[in-house]
């Protein structure tokens, strides 16, 4: 079966990092094990606001590549190195690693992640 999903009309809203300054950001999920019964796969779209960012985070148990609709940023890792990434580009972050994404641009930055197996996702 095929499925056409609109993050904004189908997709679960949440809000991320309320409770501090910088962390905030919309999340559409639109895949999970608890939404659309997927055996493998999460997914969604986060769209962050110029200088917001997530927070330091991983996927234990999880492989996820990320895709840039629009805007720019950095990644940054646990030793404070900061990887650029541009509109249109995929990045892909190994099981485990800890990151953060950040929006250093001055546009809406859109990224459309996807990662699997299921895990948890971040609450900050």
């Amino acid at each position: 079966m095929t499925t056409v999903i609109d993050p904004f009309k189908d997709g679960r809203p949440l809000w991320l990092g309320l409770d501090e300054e910088g962390f905030r950001r919309k999340v559409f999920q639109v895949i999970g094990k608890d939404l659309r019964d997927t055996e493998f796969l999460n997914a969604g779209l986060t769209i962050f606001e110029p200088g917001e960012a997530s927070s330091m985070h991983n996927h234990p148990e999880s492989e996820e590549i990320d895709f840039i609709v629009q805007g720019e940023g950095e990644v940054v890792d646990t030793d404070g190195n900061r990887t650029p990434f541009a509109e249109h580009t995929f990045m892909y972050i190994k099981k485990g690693v800890w990151h953060q994404h950040v929006n250093t641009g001055r546009e809406p930055l859109w990224l459309i992640w996807i990662y699997g197996p299921h895990g948890e996702l971040p609450t900050t």
